[in-house]
């Protein structure tokens, strides 16, 4: 079947931001995605995943006591981990990172090491129409937040989506020269010929700001002062040393420094103009240097937003802008409110500085003098004032023309406005690379356009903090953030942080012996995880993006609600945006990828699955929300996977073999075993019979993400899998996507799963179920094998045909990853509950219900799978492939009893050339919606007993309900939930009729 090629241009509007959900995601999510964000500013040298990033599983040593010092409970470290030469694989960390320390030597005197801050971004700003991404070092939590969350509102609900700013016409620094000992009858005089040689004095002074003077900038102005000394209080015993003036004589040097920050060119000039202002006015110089009261370098940045659009949580729009005009008029009138109003506006700004390698003492400097003068220079003077706000607040009420008719609009407005002095040529831009990347992400803006930043990031912090104050108060967001801070010094390691806050902050015990007990009672400490390799080259074009959000009814809480933004490289010509299907999406590649398989079916499945939870009294521990996470990225894997089969088999399979053939093999620590380690396969993950079970361990079975093939390079080089395809979007949006959905599923069970042996086997278990859907299950057999068997008095004596399937049934069984469930359930309770042994048990368990989820499925489609392949001509896969037809256990079973099949290649297809250029029609379409079983139950009850009878764990399912699971299962809801199995599927009926 052909179809007409997917013009990606005709994808409906997404509702997805590249950076929705960008603080839900972990550490190396967000480098990944930024490098894939911005593939000019981080080249493909720089692998995506850092090789000392994540956290080892729990460390058998001993808790600390509790009356140790945080530095004393800190998380133990993996010494030998951090030396990776001997690997062959040099390290090279994500580019915005700490210092060198052989850089810091040369930057400053007695250096001794350098201090770290987290350097977090701030998103949602538009500012002047366009979209800027703006980086903060910052230790003090909820400030990136309130800032994102504050340019969010103005990008949704201001006037333009903007803000808006205006920045001086040129960068004019200050330079002050003291001219001293001029006496008073003098002071007139001297004043008159200084300004009366103002075009030679500047010429003179020009040439020490020669390279500036050259780019058009340079001295442009002088401007004499004359600053009348006050009479000062004498302290006892003071010293005064007498001087024949009563005023002080200043010249202001007026210096365009362009885009640089200006502070040594200003002082450079001051003290090479110095001595011939002295020789001019036979006096004695004083001090020559900048002035950081930039007055005329003063931005302002501004937005409009409607009033109704201000409503807040449960407060109305009028209420929220009421109180906060009545906060900044506070802060117009009291000096102790302006201060920490103001302080609330440098939190934001100082940020931006210290991230982008500004002098932020002078920003600061600037703002609270600009803040106590209150106004620019007038008539050279500034004009003085008490300490107040630097914003302003207003409510203005304007007539608009709304579809024809006019109407009044109220806005509630804000502004600031101060001087900003920055720069982006010259200081130690150079000396730290760093810069070169954060100044990168906002795109190299000119010192205009980052003052404007700056400014907008100003207005938004005090927005944000201003709003709270007046609403809700800061403590509650304040102090779940300052919990985690405390969860960290108390030494919580990462997958524990969110625990540890949610206890302190439910038993409202915010300290540090508080979060030191959790830690002692659940024994969470840990060690650095293996060091992670770098990954695939990225292209130049932009991200493409994946969106899946948890429908949550309203009046439910939202806040444990699962999101996924998801970041993947783009193949096709532009990026492609999905969104994961809600039932009635019409977008063409959703349609492909999923099928229908949409959000209903995904949350029915899981609503079944999810009844298997432990029988135990304790509380779920606060990361319940990651195994929910966990759950749903592996479902949206296997269905992507399932459907890349069901299209293009040979390349699926061809690219999941490059996966694992790229996977290396752990060294085992065990001096026994000697043998080198073998590259996984496909093959290799096809799982064994029930009984046979093993947990991955740290000494043998142990995987690391930097071992796994997802994070080698080259993955995604499909030339071949396209080359013979007339349309391959298919391939160039399904192949990355199921890349990126599996490395950060692998990701978020390395930096958050805390158990080594559960980390471990979820990992394995993911592997197991994509070799499962890409495999053939049933493997090449010889025709005696499923010759009929030989009946004696109507009980078969010999049943040769079930050494094959009973090969086919763990494999096939897998697909319906029940034991993926139970491990991510087991991420979500008390510690305690799980070890090894009862790992071992929950992958038995896991298999047992797999197998017989599978066969109320395929009996509960029997009708239609058979109809499909008597009156539709679909195929029936004779060895198991999705890729190869219709895949039902009894149907399959039937067969192999009655006719001898072709012998099957384990990855042999029935079309085995490549000249396929069309997607062709799905081995499974479900053109059939539903079909009434009861005439092939009739018809086939006896065969079906047969089926039943030859498949049955009941010995397995007697030991496993009646030994570790009274521990954590109740055996009743293991039989309840099994009978939920067989009514979701329709098959309760037919079973109890044959009293299976």
């Amino acid at each position: 079947m052909t179809t007409t090629p997917l013009d990606l241009k005709t994808q409906p509007e997404q509702k997805v931001n590249i950076w929705s959900g960008f603080y839900k995601k972990a550490l190396k999510e967000r480098q990944n995605q930024l490098k894939l964000a911005f593939p000019n500013l981080f080249p493909p040298t720089s692998p995506i995943i850092s090789r000392s990033s994540f956290l080892h599983s729990p460390s058998s040593g001993s808790v600390p006591n509790l009356t140790k010092s945080a530095s004393d409970v800190s998380i133990h470290r993996n010494e030998s981990s951090s030396d990776i030469s001997s690997l062959g694989i040099p390290e090279e960390k994500f580019p915005i990172t700490s210092l060198d320390e052989r850089i810091a030597d040369n930057m400053i005197e007695n250096c001794v090491g350098t201090l770290g801050l987290p350097v977090g971004v701030a998103l949602n700003f538009n500012i002047d129409g366009k979209p800027v991404i703006v980086p903060m070092a910052i230790e003090e939590p909820s400030v990136v937040a309130a800032v994102s969350g504050a340019a969010k509102t103005v990008s949704q609900f201001g006037k333009g989506k903007t803000f808006y700013t205006t920045t001086s016409e040129r960068n004019i620094t200050f330079a002050q020269v003291v001219i001293l000992d001029v006496p008073d009858n003098l002071l007139d005089e001297n004043e008159k010929k200084l300004n009366s040689m103002k075009n030679e004095i500047i010429t003179y002074a020009n040439q020490y700001c020669q390279n500036m003077y050259s780019r058009g900038g340079g001295v442009v102005n002088m401007v004499v002062r004359r600053i009348k000394k006050n009479e000062r209080k004498l302290r006892p015993n003071q010293v005064v040393f007498n001087s024949p003036s009563s005023e002080w004589l200043v010249c202001h040097f007026h210096i365009d420094v362009c885009d640089a920050m200006g502070a040594n060119c200003a002082s450079t000039v001051a003290e090479g103009v110095a001595p011939f202002l002295a020789e001019l006015t036979n006096g004695r110089i004083g001090l020559r240097i900048v002035s950081n009261l930039c007055t005329e370098r003063i931005v302002t940045a501004s937005f409009k937003i409607p009033v109704e659009k201000m409503k807040y949580k449960k407060f109305t729009g009028e209420q929220v802008a009421r109180g906060m005009i009545e906060a900044y008029e506070l802060a117009e009138d009291d000096v102790y409110r302006a201060t920490t109003h103001n302080k609330g506006i440098l939190n934001g700004i100082d940020a931006v500085a210290l991230a982008t390698g500004q002098d932020w003492r002078a920003i600061e400097a600037a703002a609270h003098a600009f803040a106590a003068s209150g106004s620019s220079e007038t008539e050279n003077e500034p004009v003085r004032g008490h300490y107040k706000s630097l914003t302003s607040y207003w409510v203005e009420e304007v007539e608009e023309n709304v579809d024809g008719a006019n109407v009044k609009q109220r806005y509630f407005c804000g502004e600031i406005k101060m001087p900003i002095a920055v720069g982006t040529k010259g200081g130690v831009l150079k000396t730290n690379p760093v810069y070169h990347y954060t100044l990168g992400l906002m795109g190299h803006p000119d010192s205009k356009a980052l003052s404007a930043i700056f400014a907008c990031v100003g207005l938004a912090q005090n927005f944000a903090a201003v709003r709270a104050l007046t609403t809700e108060g800061i403590q509650r967001g304040h102090m779940s953030l300052h919990a985690r801070n405390i969860a960290i010094a108390a030494g919580a390691p990462s997958h524990a942080i969110a625990e540890v806050t949610d206890y302190m902050v439910a038993c409202n015990r915010i300290n540090l012996n508080a979060a030191k007990e959790y830690l002692l009672a659940h024994e969470l400490h840990s060690t650095l995880r293996k060091h992670l390799e770098g990954t695939d080259s990225q292209s130049s074009k932009p991200p493409s993006m994946f969106y899946f959000e948890e429908y949550v009814p309203e009046g439910e809480d939202k806040n444990n609600r699962v999101t996924l933004n998801i970041a993947f490289q783009t193949l096709t010509n532009q990026p492609t945006n999905i969104e994961y299907p809600t039932g009635s999406n019409d977008d063409p590649i959703s349609q492909l990828l999923f099928g229908n398989k949409d959000y209903t079916w995904i949350s029915s499945m899981l609503n079944i699955l999810d009844k298997f939870q432990f029988n135990t009294a304790s509380p779920g521990r606060a990361n319940f929300v990651l195994a929910k996470k966990l759950k749903f990225l592996s479902m949206i894997i296997n269905i992507i996977t399932t459907r890349l089969m069901t299209y293009y088999p040979k390349q699926t399979t061809r690219f999941i073999e490059r996966i694992f053939r790229h996977t290396k093999r752990p060294k085992s620590t065990s001096s026994s075993l000697k043998t080198k380690a073998q590259q996984p396969s496909i093959e290799k993950y096809l799982i064994r019979p029930i009984s046979a079970h093993s947990v991955p361990s740290s000494s043998g079975l142990s995987w690391s993400v930097p071992d796994t093939g997802i994070f080698r390079k080259n993955i995604l080089d499909i030339a071949d899998d396209v080359k013979n395809l007339s349309d391959p979007t298919l391939i160039q949006v399904g192949f990355p996507l199921l890349l990126a959905l599996w490395q950060v599923f692998e990701l978020r069970v390395v930096q958050w799963v805390g158990h080594s042996s559960l980390s471990s086997s979820l990992l394995e278990e993911q592997r197991k179920v994509i070799s499962a859907i890409v495999s053939s299950p049933i493997p090449p057999y010889k025709p005696s094998e499923v010759r009929p068997p030989v009946v004696i008095n109507g009980k078969a004596q010999d049943t040769p045909y079930l050494n094959a399937f009973n090969r086919f049934i763990p494999i096939y069984a897998k697909r319906f990853q029940v034991t993926m469930i139970l491990l991510c359930n087991a991420i979500s309770f008390d510690p305690t509950l799980i070890n090894s042994r009862r790992i071992k048990f929950l992958l038995t368990l896991g298999s047992y219900l797999e197998w017989e989820l599978a066969k109320d499925h395929d009996l509960g489609r029997l009708g239609r799978d058979l109809m499909l392949i008597q009156n539709q001509n679909q195929k029936l896969s004779h060895d198991g492939s999705i890729g190869n037809g219709i895949t039902n256990s009894f149907i399959i079973w039937k067969e192999m009893r009655e006719k001898t099949n072709p012998k099957q290649n384990m990855f042999h297809f029935e079309d085995d050339d490549d000249t396929d250029d069309s997607i062709s029609s799905p081995s499974i379409v479900n053109t059939i919606e539903s079909v009434d079983n009861e005439p092939f139950y009739q018809r086939y009850q006896e065969e079906i007993k047969q089926y039943l009878l030859e498949t049955d764990h009941s010995i397995i399912k007697s030991h496993l309900f009646n030994t570790e699971t009274c521990l954590l299962f109740s055996k009743e809801m293991l039989e309840t939930t099994i009978e939920e199995y067989q009514k979701y599927y329709n098959v309760k009926n037919l079973l109890d009729s044959l009293n299976y």
